[in-house]
This record gives C-alpha cells, structure tokens and sequence, in this order.
C-alpha cells in the first residue's frame, strides 16, 4: 500500500465537518485535540482518514495500538466471540477469557507469582492501585512523581502532577499525596547532567527523599507506597539513570514503604521488554497497566505480589472488567506480541529510530535530547544551543508533519517534546519514511514556511 497518500490536504473537506459536528455535541473535556485526523480505517501502522488520506502513525492512540490496526489475528478473536456472548460480569460469575489473559501477564510479570485485577483504562487501574495498596498497608500517605501523568478519574487526577490546569476546578481531591521531583538527566532541579553523573544525580534525589521530604513533611512510616512511571511518559520520555529504582528501592524497603509502577504506557512490550520496570532489574510490589494490553480496546488492570491483593471481597468490582470480547482482545493481543517477536521488533526499529534521531540531532541545533527505550522516544526541542524549551517550533513540526501525511504528536511538561510510539508492529521501513517526513517538517519550520502548529496539554 502507498504511505503516505495525500489525496487532499489534510484537513479535508469530512474531516472538516467531522471536527465542527464535533464541537457543537461533544465536550472539550474529552481530550486534548492535537491534530484534526477523522480515522475511518487502519492497516498495521497506517491511518486512513475519512478523505482516503493516508498516514503514518507514529502515535499509535496514546501508545495503546500495539499490535497496528486491524490485525488479522485480533479480528478473527474479537468477532468470533462476540459471535459466543459479548458479556459475562467476572465479578458475579466466572470468565473463562479473562482467566487464561491473567495467567499470561502473571506469566510475563517481573512480580514473582502475583494476583491482579482488572479494570477498563490505565486510569481505574491507578484508582485500583491506590485502594489495594491502602487496604493492604493501612498506611494514608502516597509518594508520586512532578511531572507523572497517572489519568483522569478522581484518583488519577489526585496523584497526577503533569498540569497543574488538569485539577483545576476539580477539588477537594484524593489528599495524602506528596510530590517529588523526578531525576530528569537532562533537565532536573539539581542541575545536575545526569548523563555525565548518574551516581551524583540519584544521590541528589536520595537525599531530598530522605533529609527534607521524610525528616519534614511526612512520616515515612505513614507511606504505603511511592508510586513511580519507570520511563515517565507525558512528561516527555524521561529515562531515569540505570541504577535510579535500584537505589531507591533500597530505601523503601528500609523504610517499609512499597514500589508502584504504573506501566500504563511503558508495559505490554512498548518499550523491548514485557514491561518497562525490567530494564532496571527491579522488582515492583504493583504494576498497574493498560493501553496496549488489549491493542487499545479497553482494558486495564493491578498486578501485585499475591499476599498484598486480598481486598474485601467485590471491592474492585466494575460491570464491564475484561469481559469476554475485550479479554479475547487482550489474549489476541498477548498472543501476537510473543509469536510474532515484537519485542524484538520494538528494540531493532527502535534503535533504528534514536540512530537516526541522534544523526538529526548533530545536524540541527534545536534538537536538545533524544532518548527512550523501544518504541517509546522522545526528540526534546529547545531554542538555538540552549536547554530553553521550544513549544512554538515544537508545535509547527508537528503541524507539517501532519500536512506531509505522519501523525507525529508533541507533548512533554513544557510542550516542547516530540512522542514516537508507533504501534509495535511497524517496519523500518515505514519507520524510515516517517523520520524522513519529519526531517523535511523540521527543515520547513525552521525555514519559517509552516502557518499551524499543533496544541499540546496547557
């Protein structure tokens, strides 16, 4: 298939009138519009709009189409059992579906023999994780990260620091949060270069941890967890130094106090490994997850050490939980990330990409950092040999992009990062235009040819 194909400059003409149909029914609270893209079918890492454009996407929903669009495999499991039944409640009667999806994520979790639960988004899944972890520590306080983006139920909402504008309006919220800064290597309180001094730089946050937040603020015996994104994601794709989690998680257990992953966006093979917390050879009390697990069709959950998971009976109850079509996704799902080896895919088109982002970034000036891991990057854009942020031209390469026929999305705490987390199954190949389009979105940018610019979380 031709990609991109741009048989009308995008936006067209029913992309249009879908946008402003939009606007006069749905709610602007629904979500942070980056680009006017109307989808109206997808083939692996392809988006075709409802004016038959084609793009690249390098988006893939927010991180949650693992597995592309319309997998064969997916497709033949989906509507064979909704053809079965569509529903049964696992909270009254038993899912045979949903059984066999938690067997494998036990499997694959770097918790040793766990128990888990299940929910609709990675946002229920933090509000499981915050009601599991106080009922089984009985302690009120949870320790998160500036800058973590956990969701948009009222409990996400509450340990969320991304924006500050995502809780306005919205208190009283959950209390007993505390946030501490995260160690950015490349941007962080300390102004410490943590690439150049990782050891200096977790030191930095031990002792912040230690000296200020629990000796000052609150008693640490009063912790139940700390609650952490093992690569933060809206933050902007920030990867803590390698011995990060394992350090501190020397101090939570000195203090009795649990380790909270949520892995929403870097579990289910986004980032090379089932999940992310692998990659620093540290073993979680809880994971949540989400996104990815059922390629985006909704489903959720809490993965945690079996002794902590015994809650009051029906206490985690939601009607729709992995009901048998959305668990026959996620087990489509699990199923073709392991016999189709797309973790090895993530890290071989993944490194492909931070190479070739790397290379850009020795050619142009604006281009401050680039890492991630897998398919999860981040190309952080600053002003002219600088670490000042640049949302403006951020925004305009992103909208050229668009224009060019890639769905390349722009966020980050300051607007300023580019997001690469195509669906897991993309080639380099398609991977390679998507980077050749977005060099020439650059160069047109910076040429000052680009009008629009896209508008990110504020």
């Amino acid at each position: 298939m031709e990609y991109p194909k741009l048989v009308v400059t995008p936006p067209g003409p029913k992309a249009k009138e879908l946008v402003e149909r939009e606007k006069r029914v749905i709610s602007q609270g629904l979500g942070v519009k980056l680009f006017p893209v109307v989808p109206e079918r997808g083939y692996g890492a392809l988006i075709e709009d409802v004016d038959g454009n084609v793009f690249i996407d390098f988006l893939a929903g927010a991180a949650a189409a693992s597995t592309g669009y319309a997998h064969p495999k997916l497709v033949k499991e989906v509507q064979e059992q909704v053809s079965k039944i569509q529903h049964s409640m696992i909270g009254y009667t038993y899912s045979k579906r949903a059984i066999e999806v938690a067997e494998i994520l036990a499997e694959k979790s770097p918790i040793e023999n766990p128990k888990i639960l299940f929910g609709l988004s990675g946002s229920d899944s933090i509000d499981l994780l915050m009601k599991v972890a106080r009922f089984a520590t009985r302690k009120p306080w949870i320790i998160a990260f500036i800058g973590a983006y956990h969701g948009q139920t009222y409990g996400a909402t509450s340990v969320a620091a991304f924006q500050s504008s995502q809780k306005r309006g919205f208190s009283p919220l959950v209390p007993n949060v505390v946030w501490i800064p995260y160690p950015n290597p490349y941007r962080n309180v300390w102004n410490i270069d943590g690439y150049e001094e990782p050891d200096e730089l977790i030191n930095a946050f031990l002792d912040y941890l230690e000296n200020y937040v629990f000796a000052h603020v609150i008693p640490p015996d009063e912790v139940s967890i700390l609650l952490a994104e093992p690569i933060q994601g809206d933050a902007g794709i920030v990867v803590p130094p390698d011995n990060f989690f394992k350090e501190l998680k020397k101090v939570l257990d000195e203090r009795e106090i649990l380790l909270a992953m949520d892995e929403v966006q870097t579990g289910i093979g986004r980032t090379g490994k089932w999940f992310g917390s692998e990659w620093f050879e540290v073993e979680p009390d809880f994971i949540s997850f989400g996104k990815g697990v059922a390629s985006g069709m909704g489903l959720s959950g809490v993965i945690g050490k079996a002794h902590l998971m015994e809650m009051t009976s029906g206490s985690a109850l939601l009607t729709p939980a992995a009901n048998p079509v959305i668990s026959a996704a996620a087990y489509a799902t699990l199923r073709i990330i392991e016999e189709e080896n797309l973790l090895k895919n993530a890290l071989k088109v993944g490194e492909f990409i931070k190479k070739r982002l790397l290379e850009m970034k020795e050619s142009y000036d604006v281009i401050g950092d680039v890492r991630g891991k897998g398919l999860m990057i981040g190309a952080e854009i600053v002003k002219p040999n600088t670490k000042v942020p640049n949302p403006d031209l951020t925004g305009k390469i992103c909208w050229r992009a668009f224009e060019l026929g890639l769905i390349l999305p722009s966020y980050g705490m300051f607007g300023n990062v580019i997001r690469i987390t195509p669906p897991l199954v993309i080639t380099k190949k398609i991977a390679e235009k998507g980077l050749e389009i977005m060099e020439q979105a650059l160069k047109d940018a910076l040429a000052g040819k680009v009008k629009h610019k896209t508008i990110t979380w504020h």
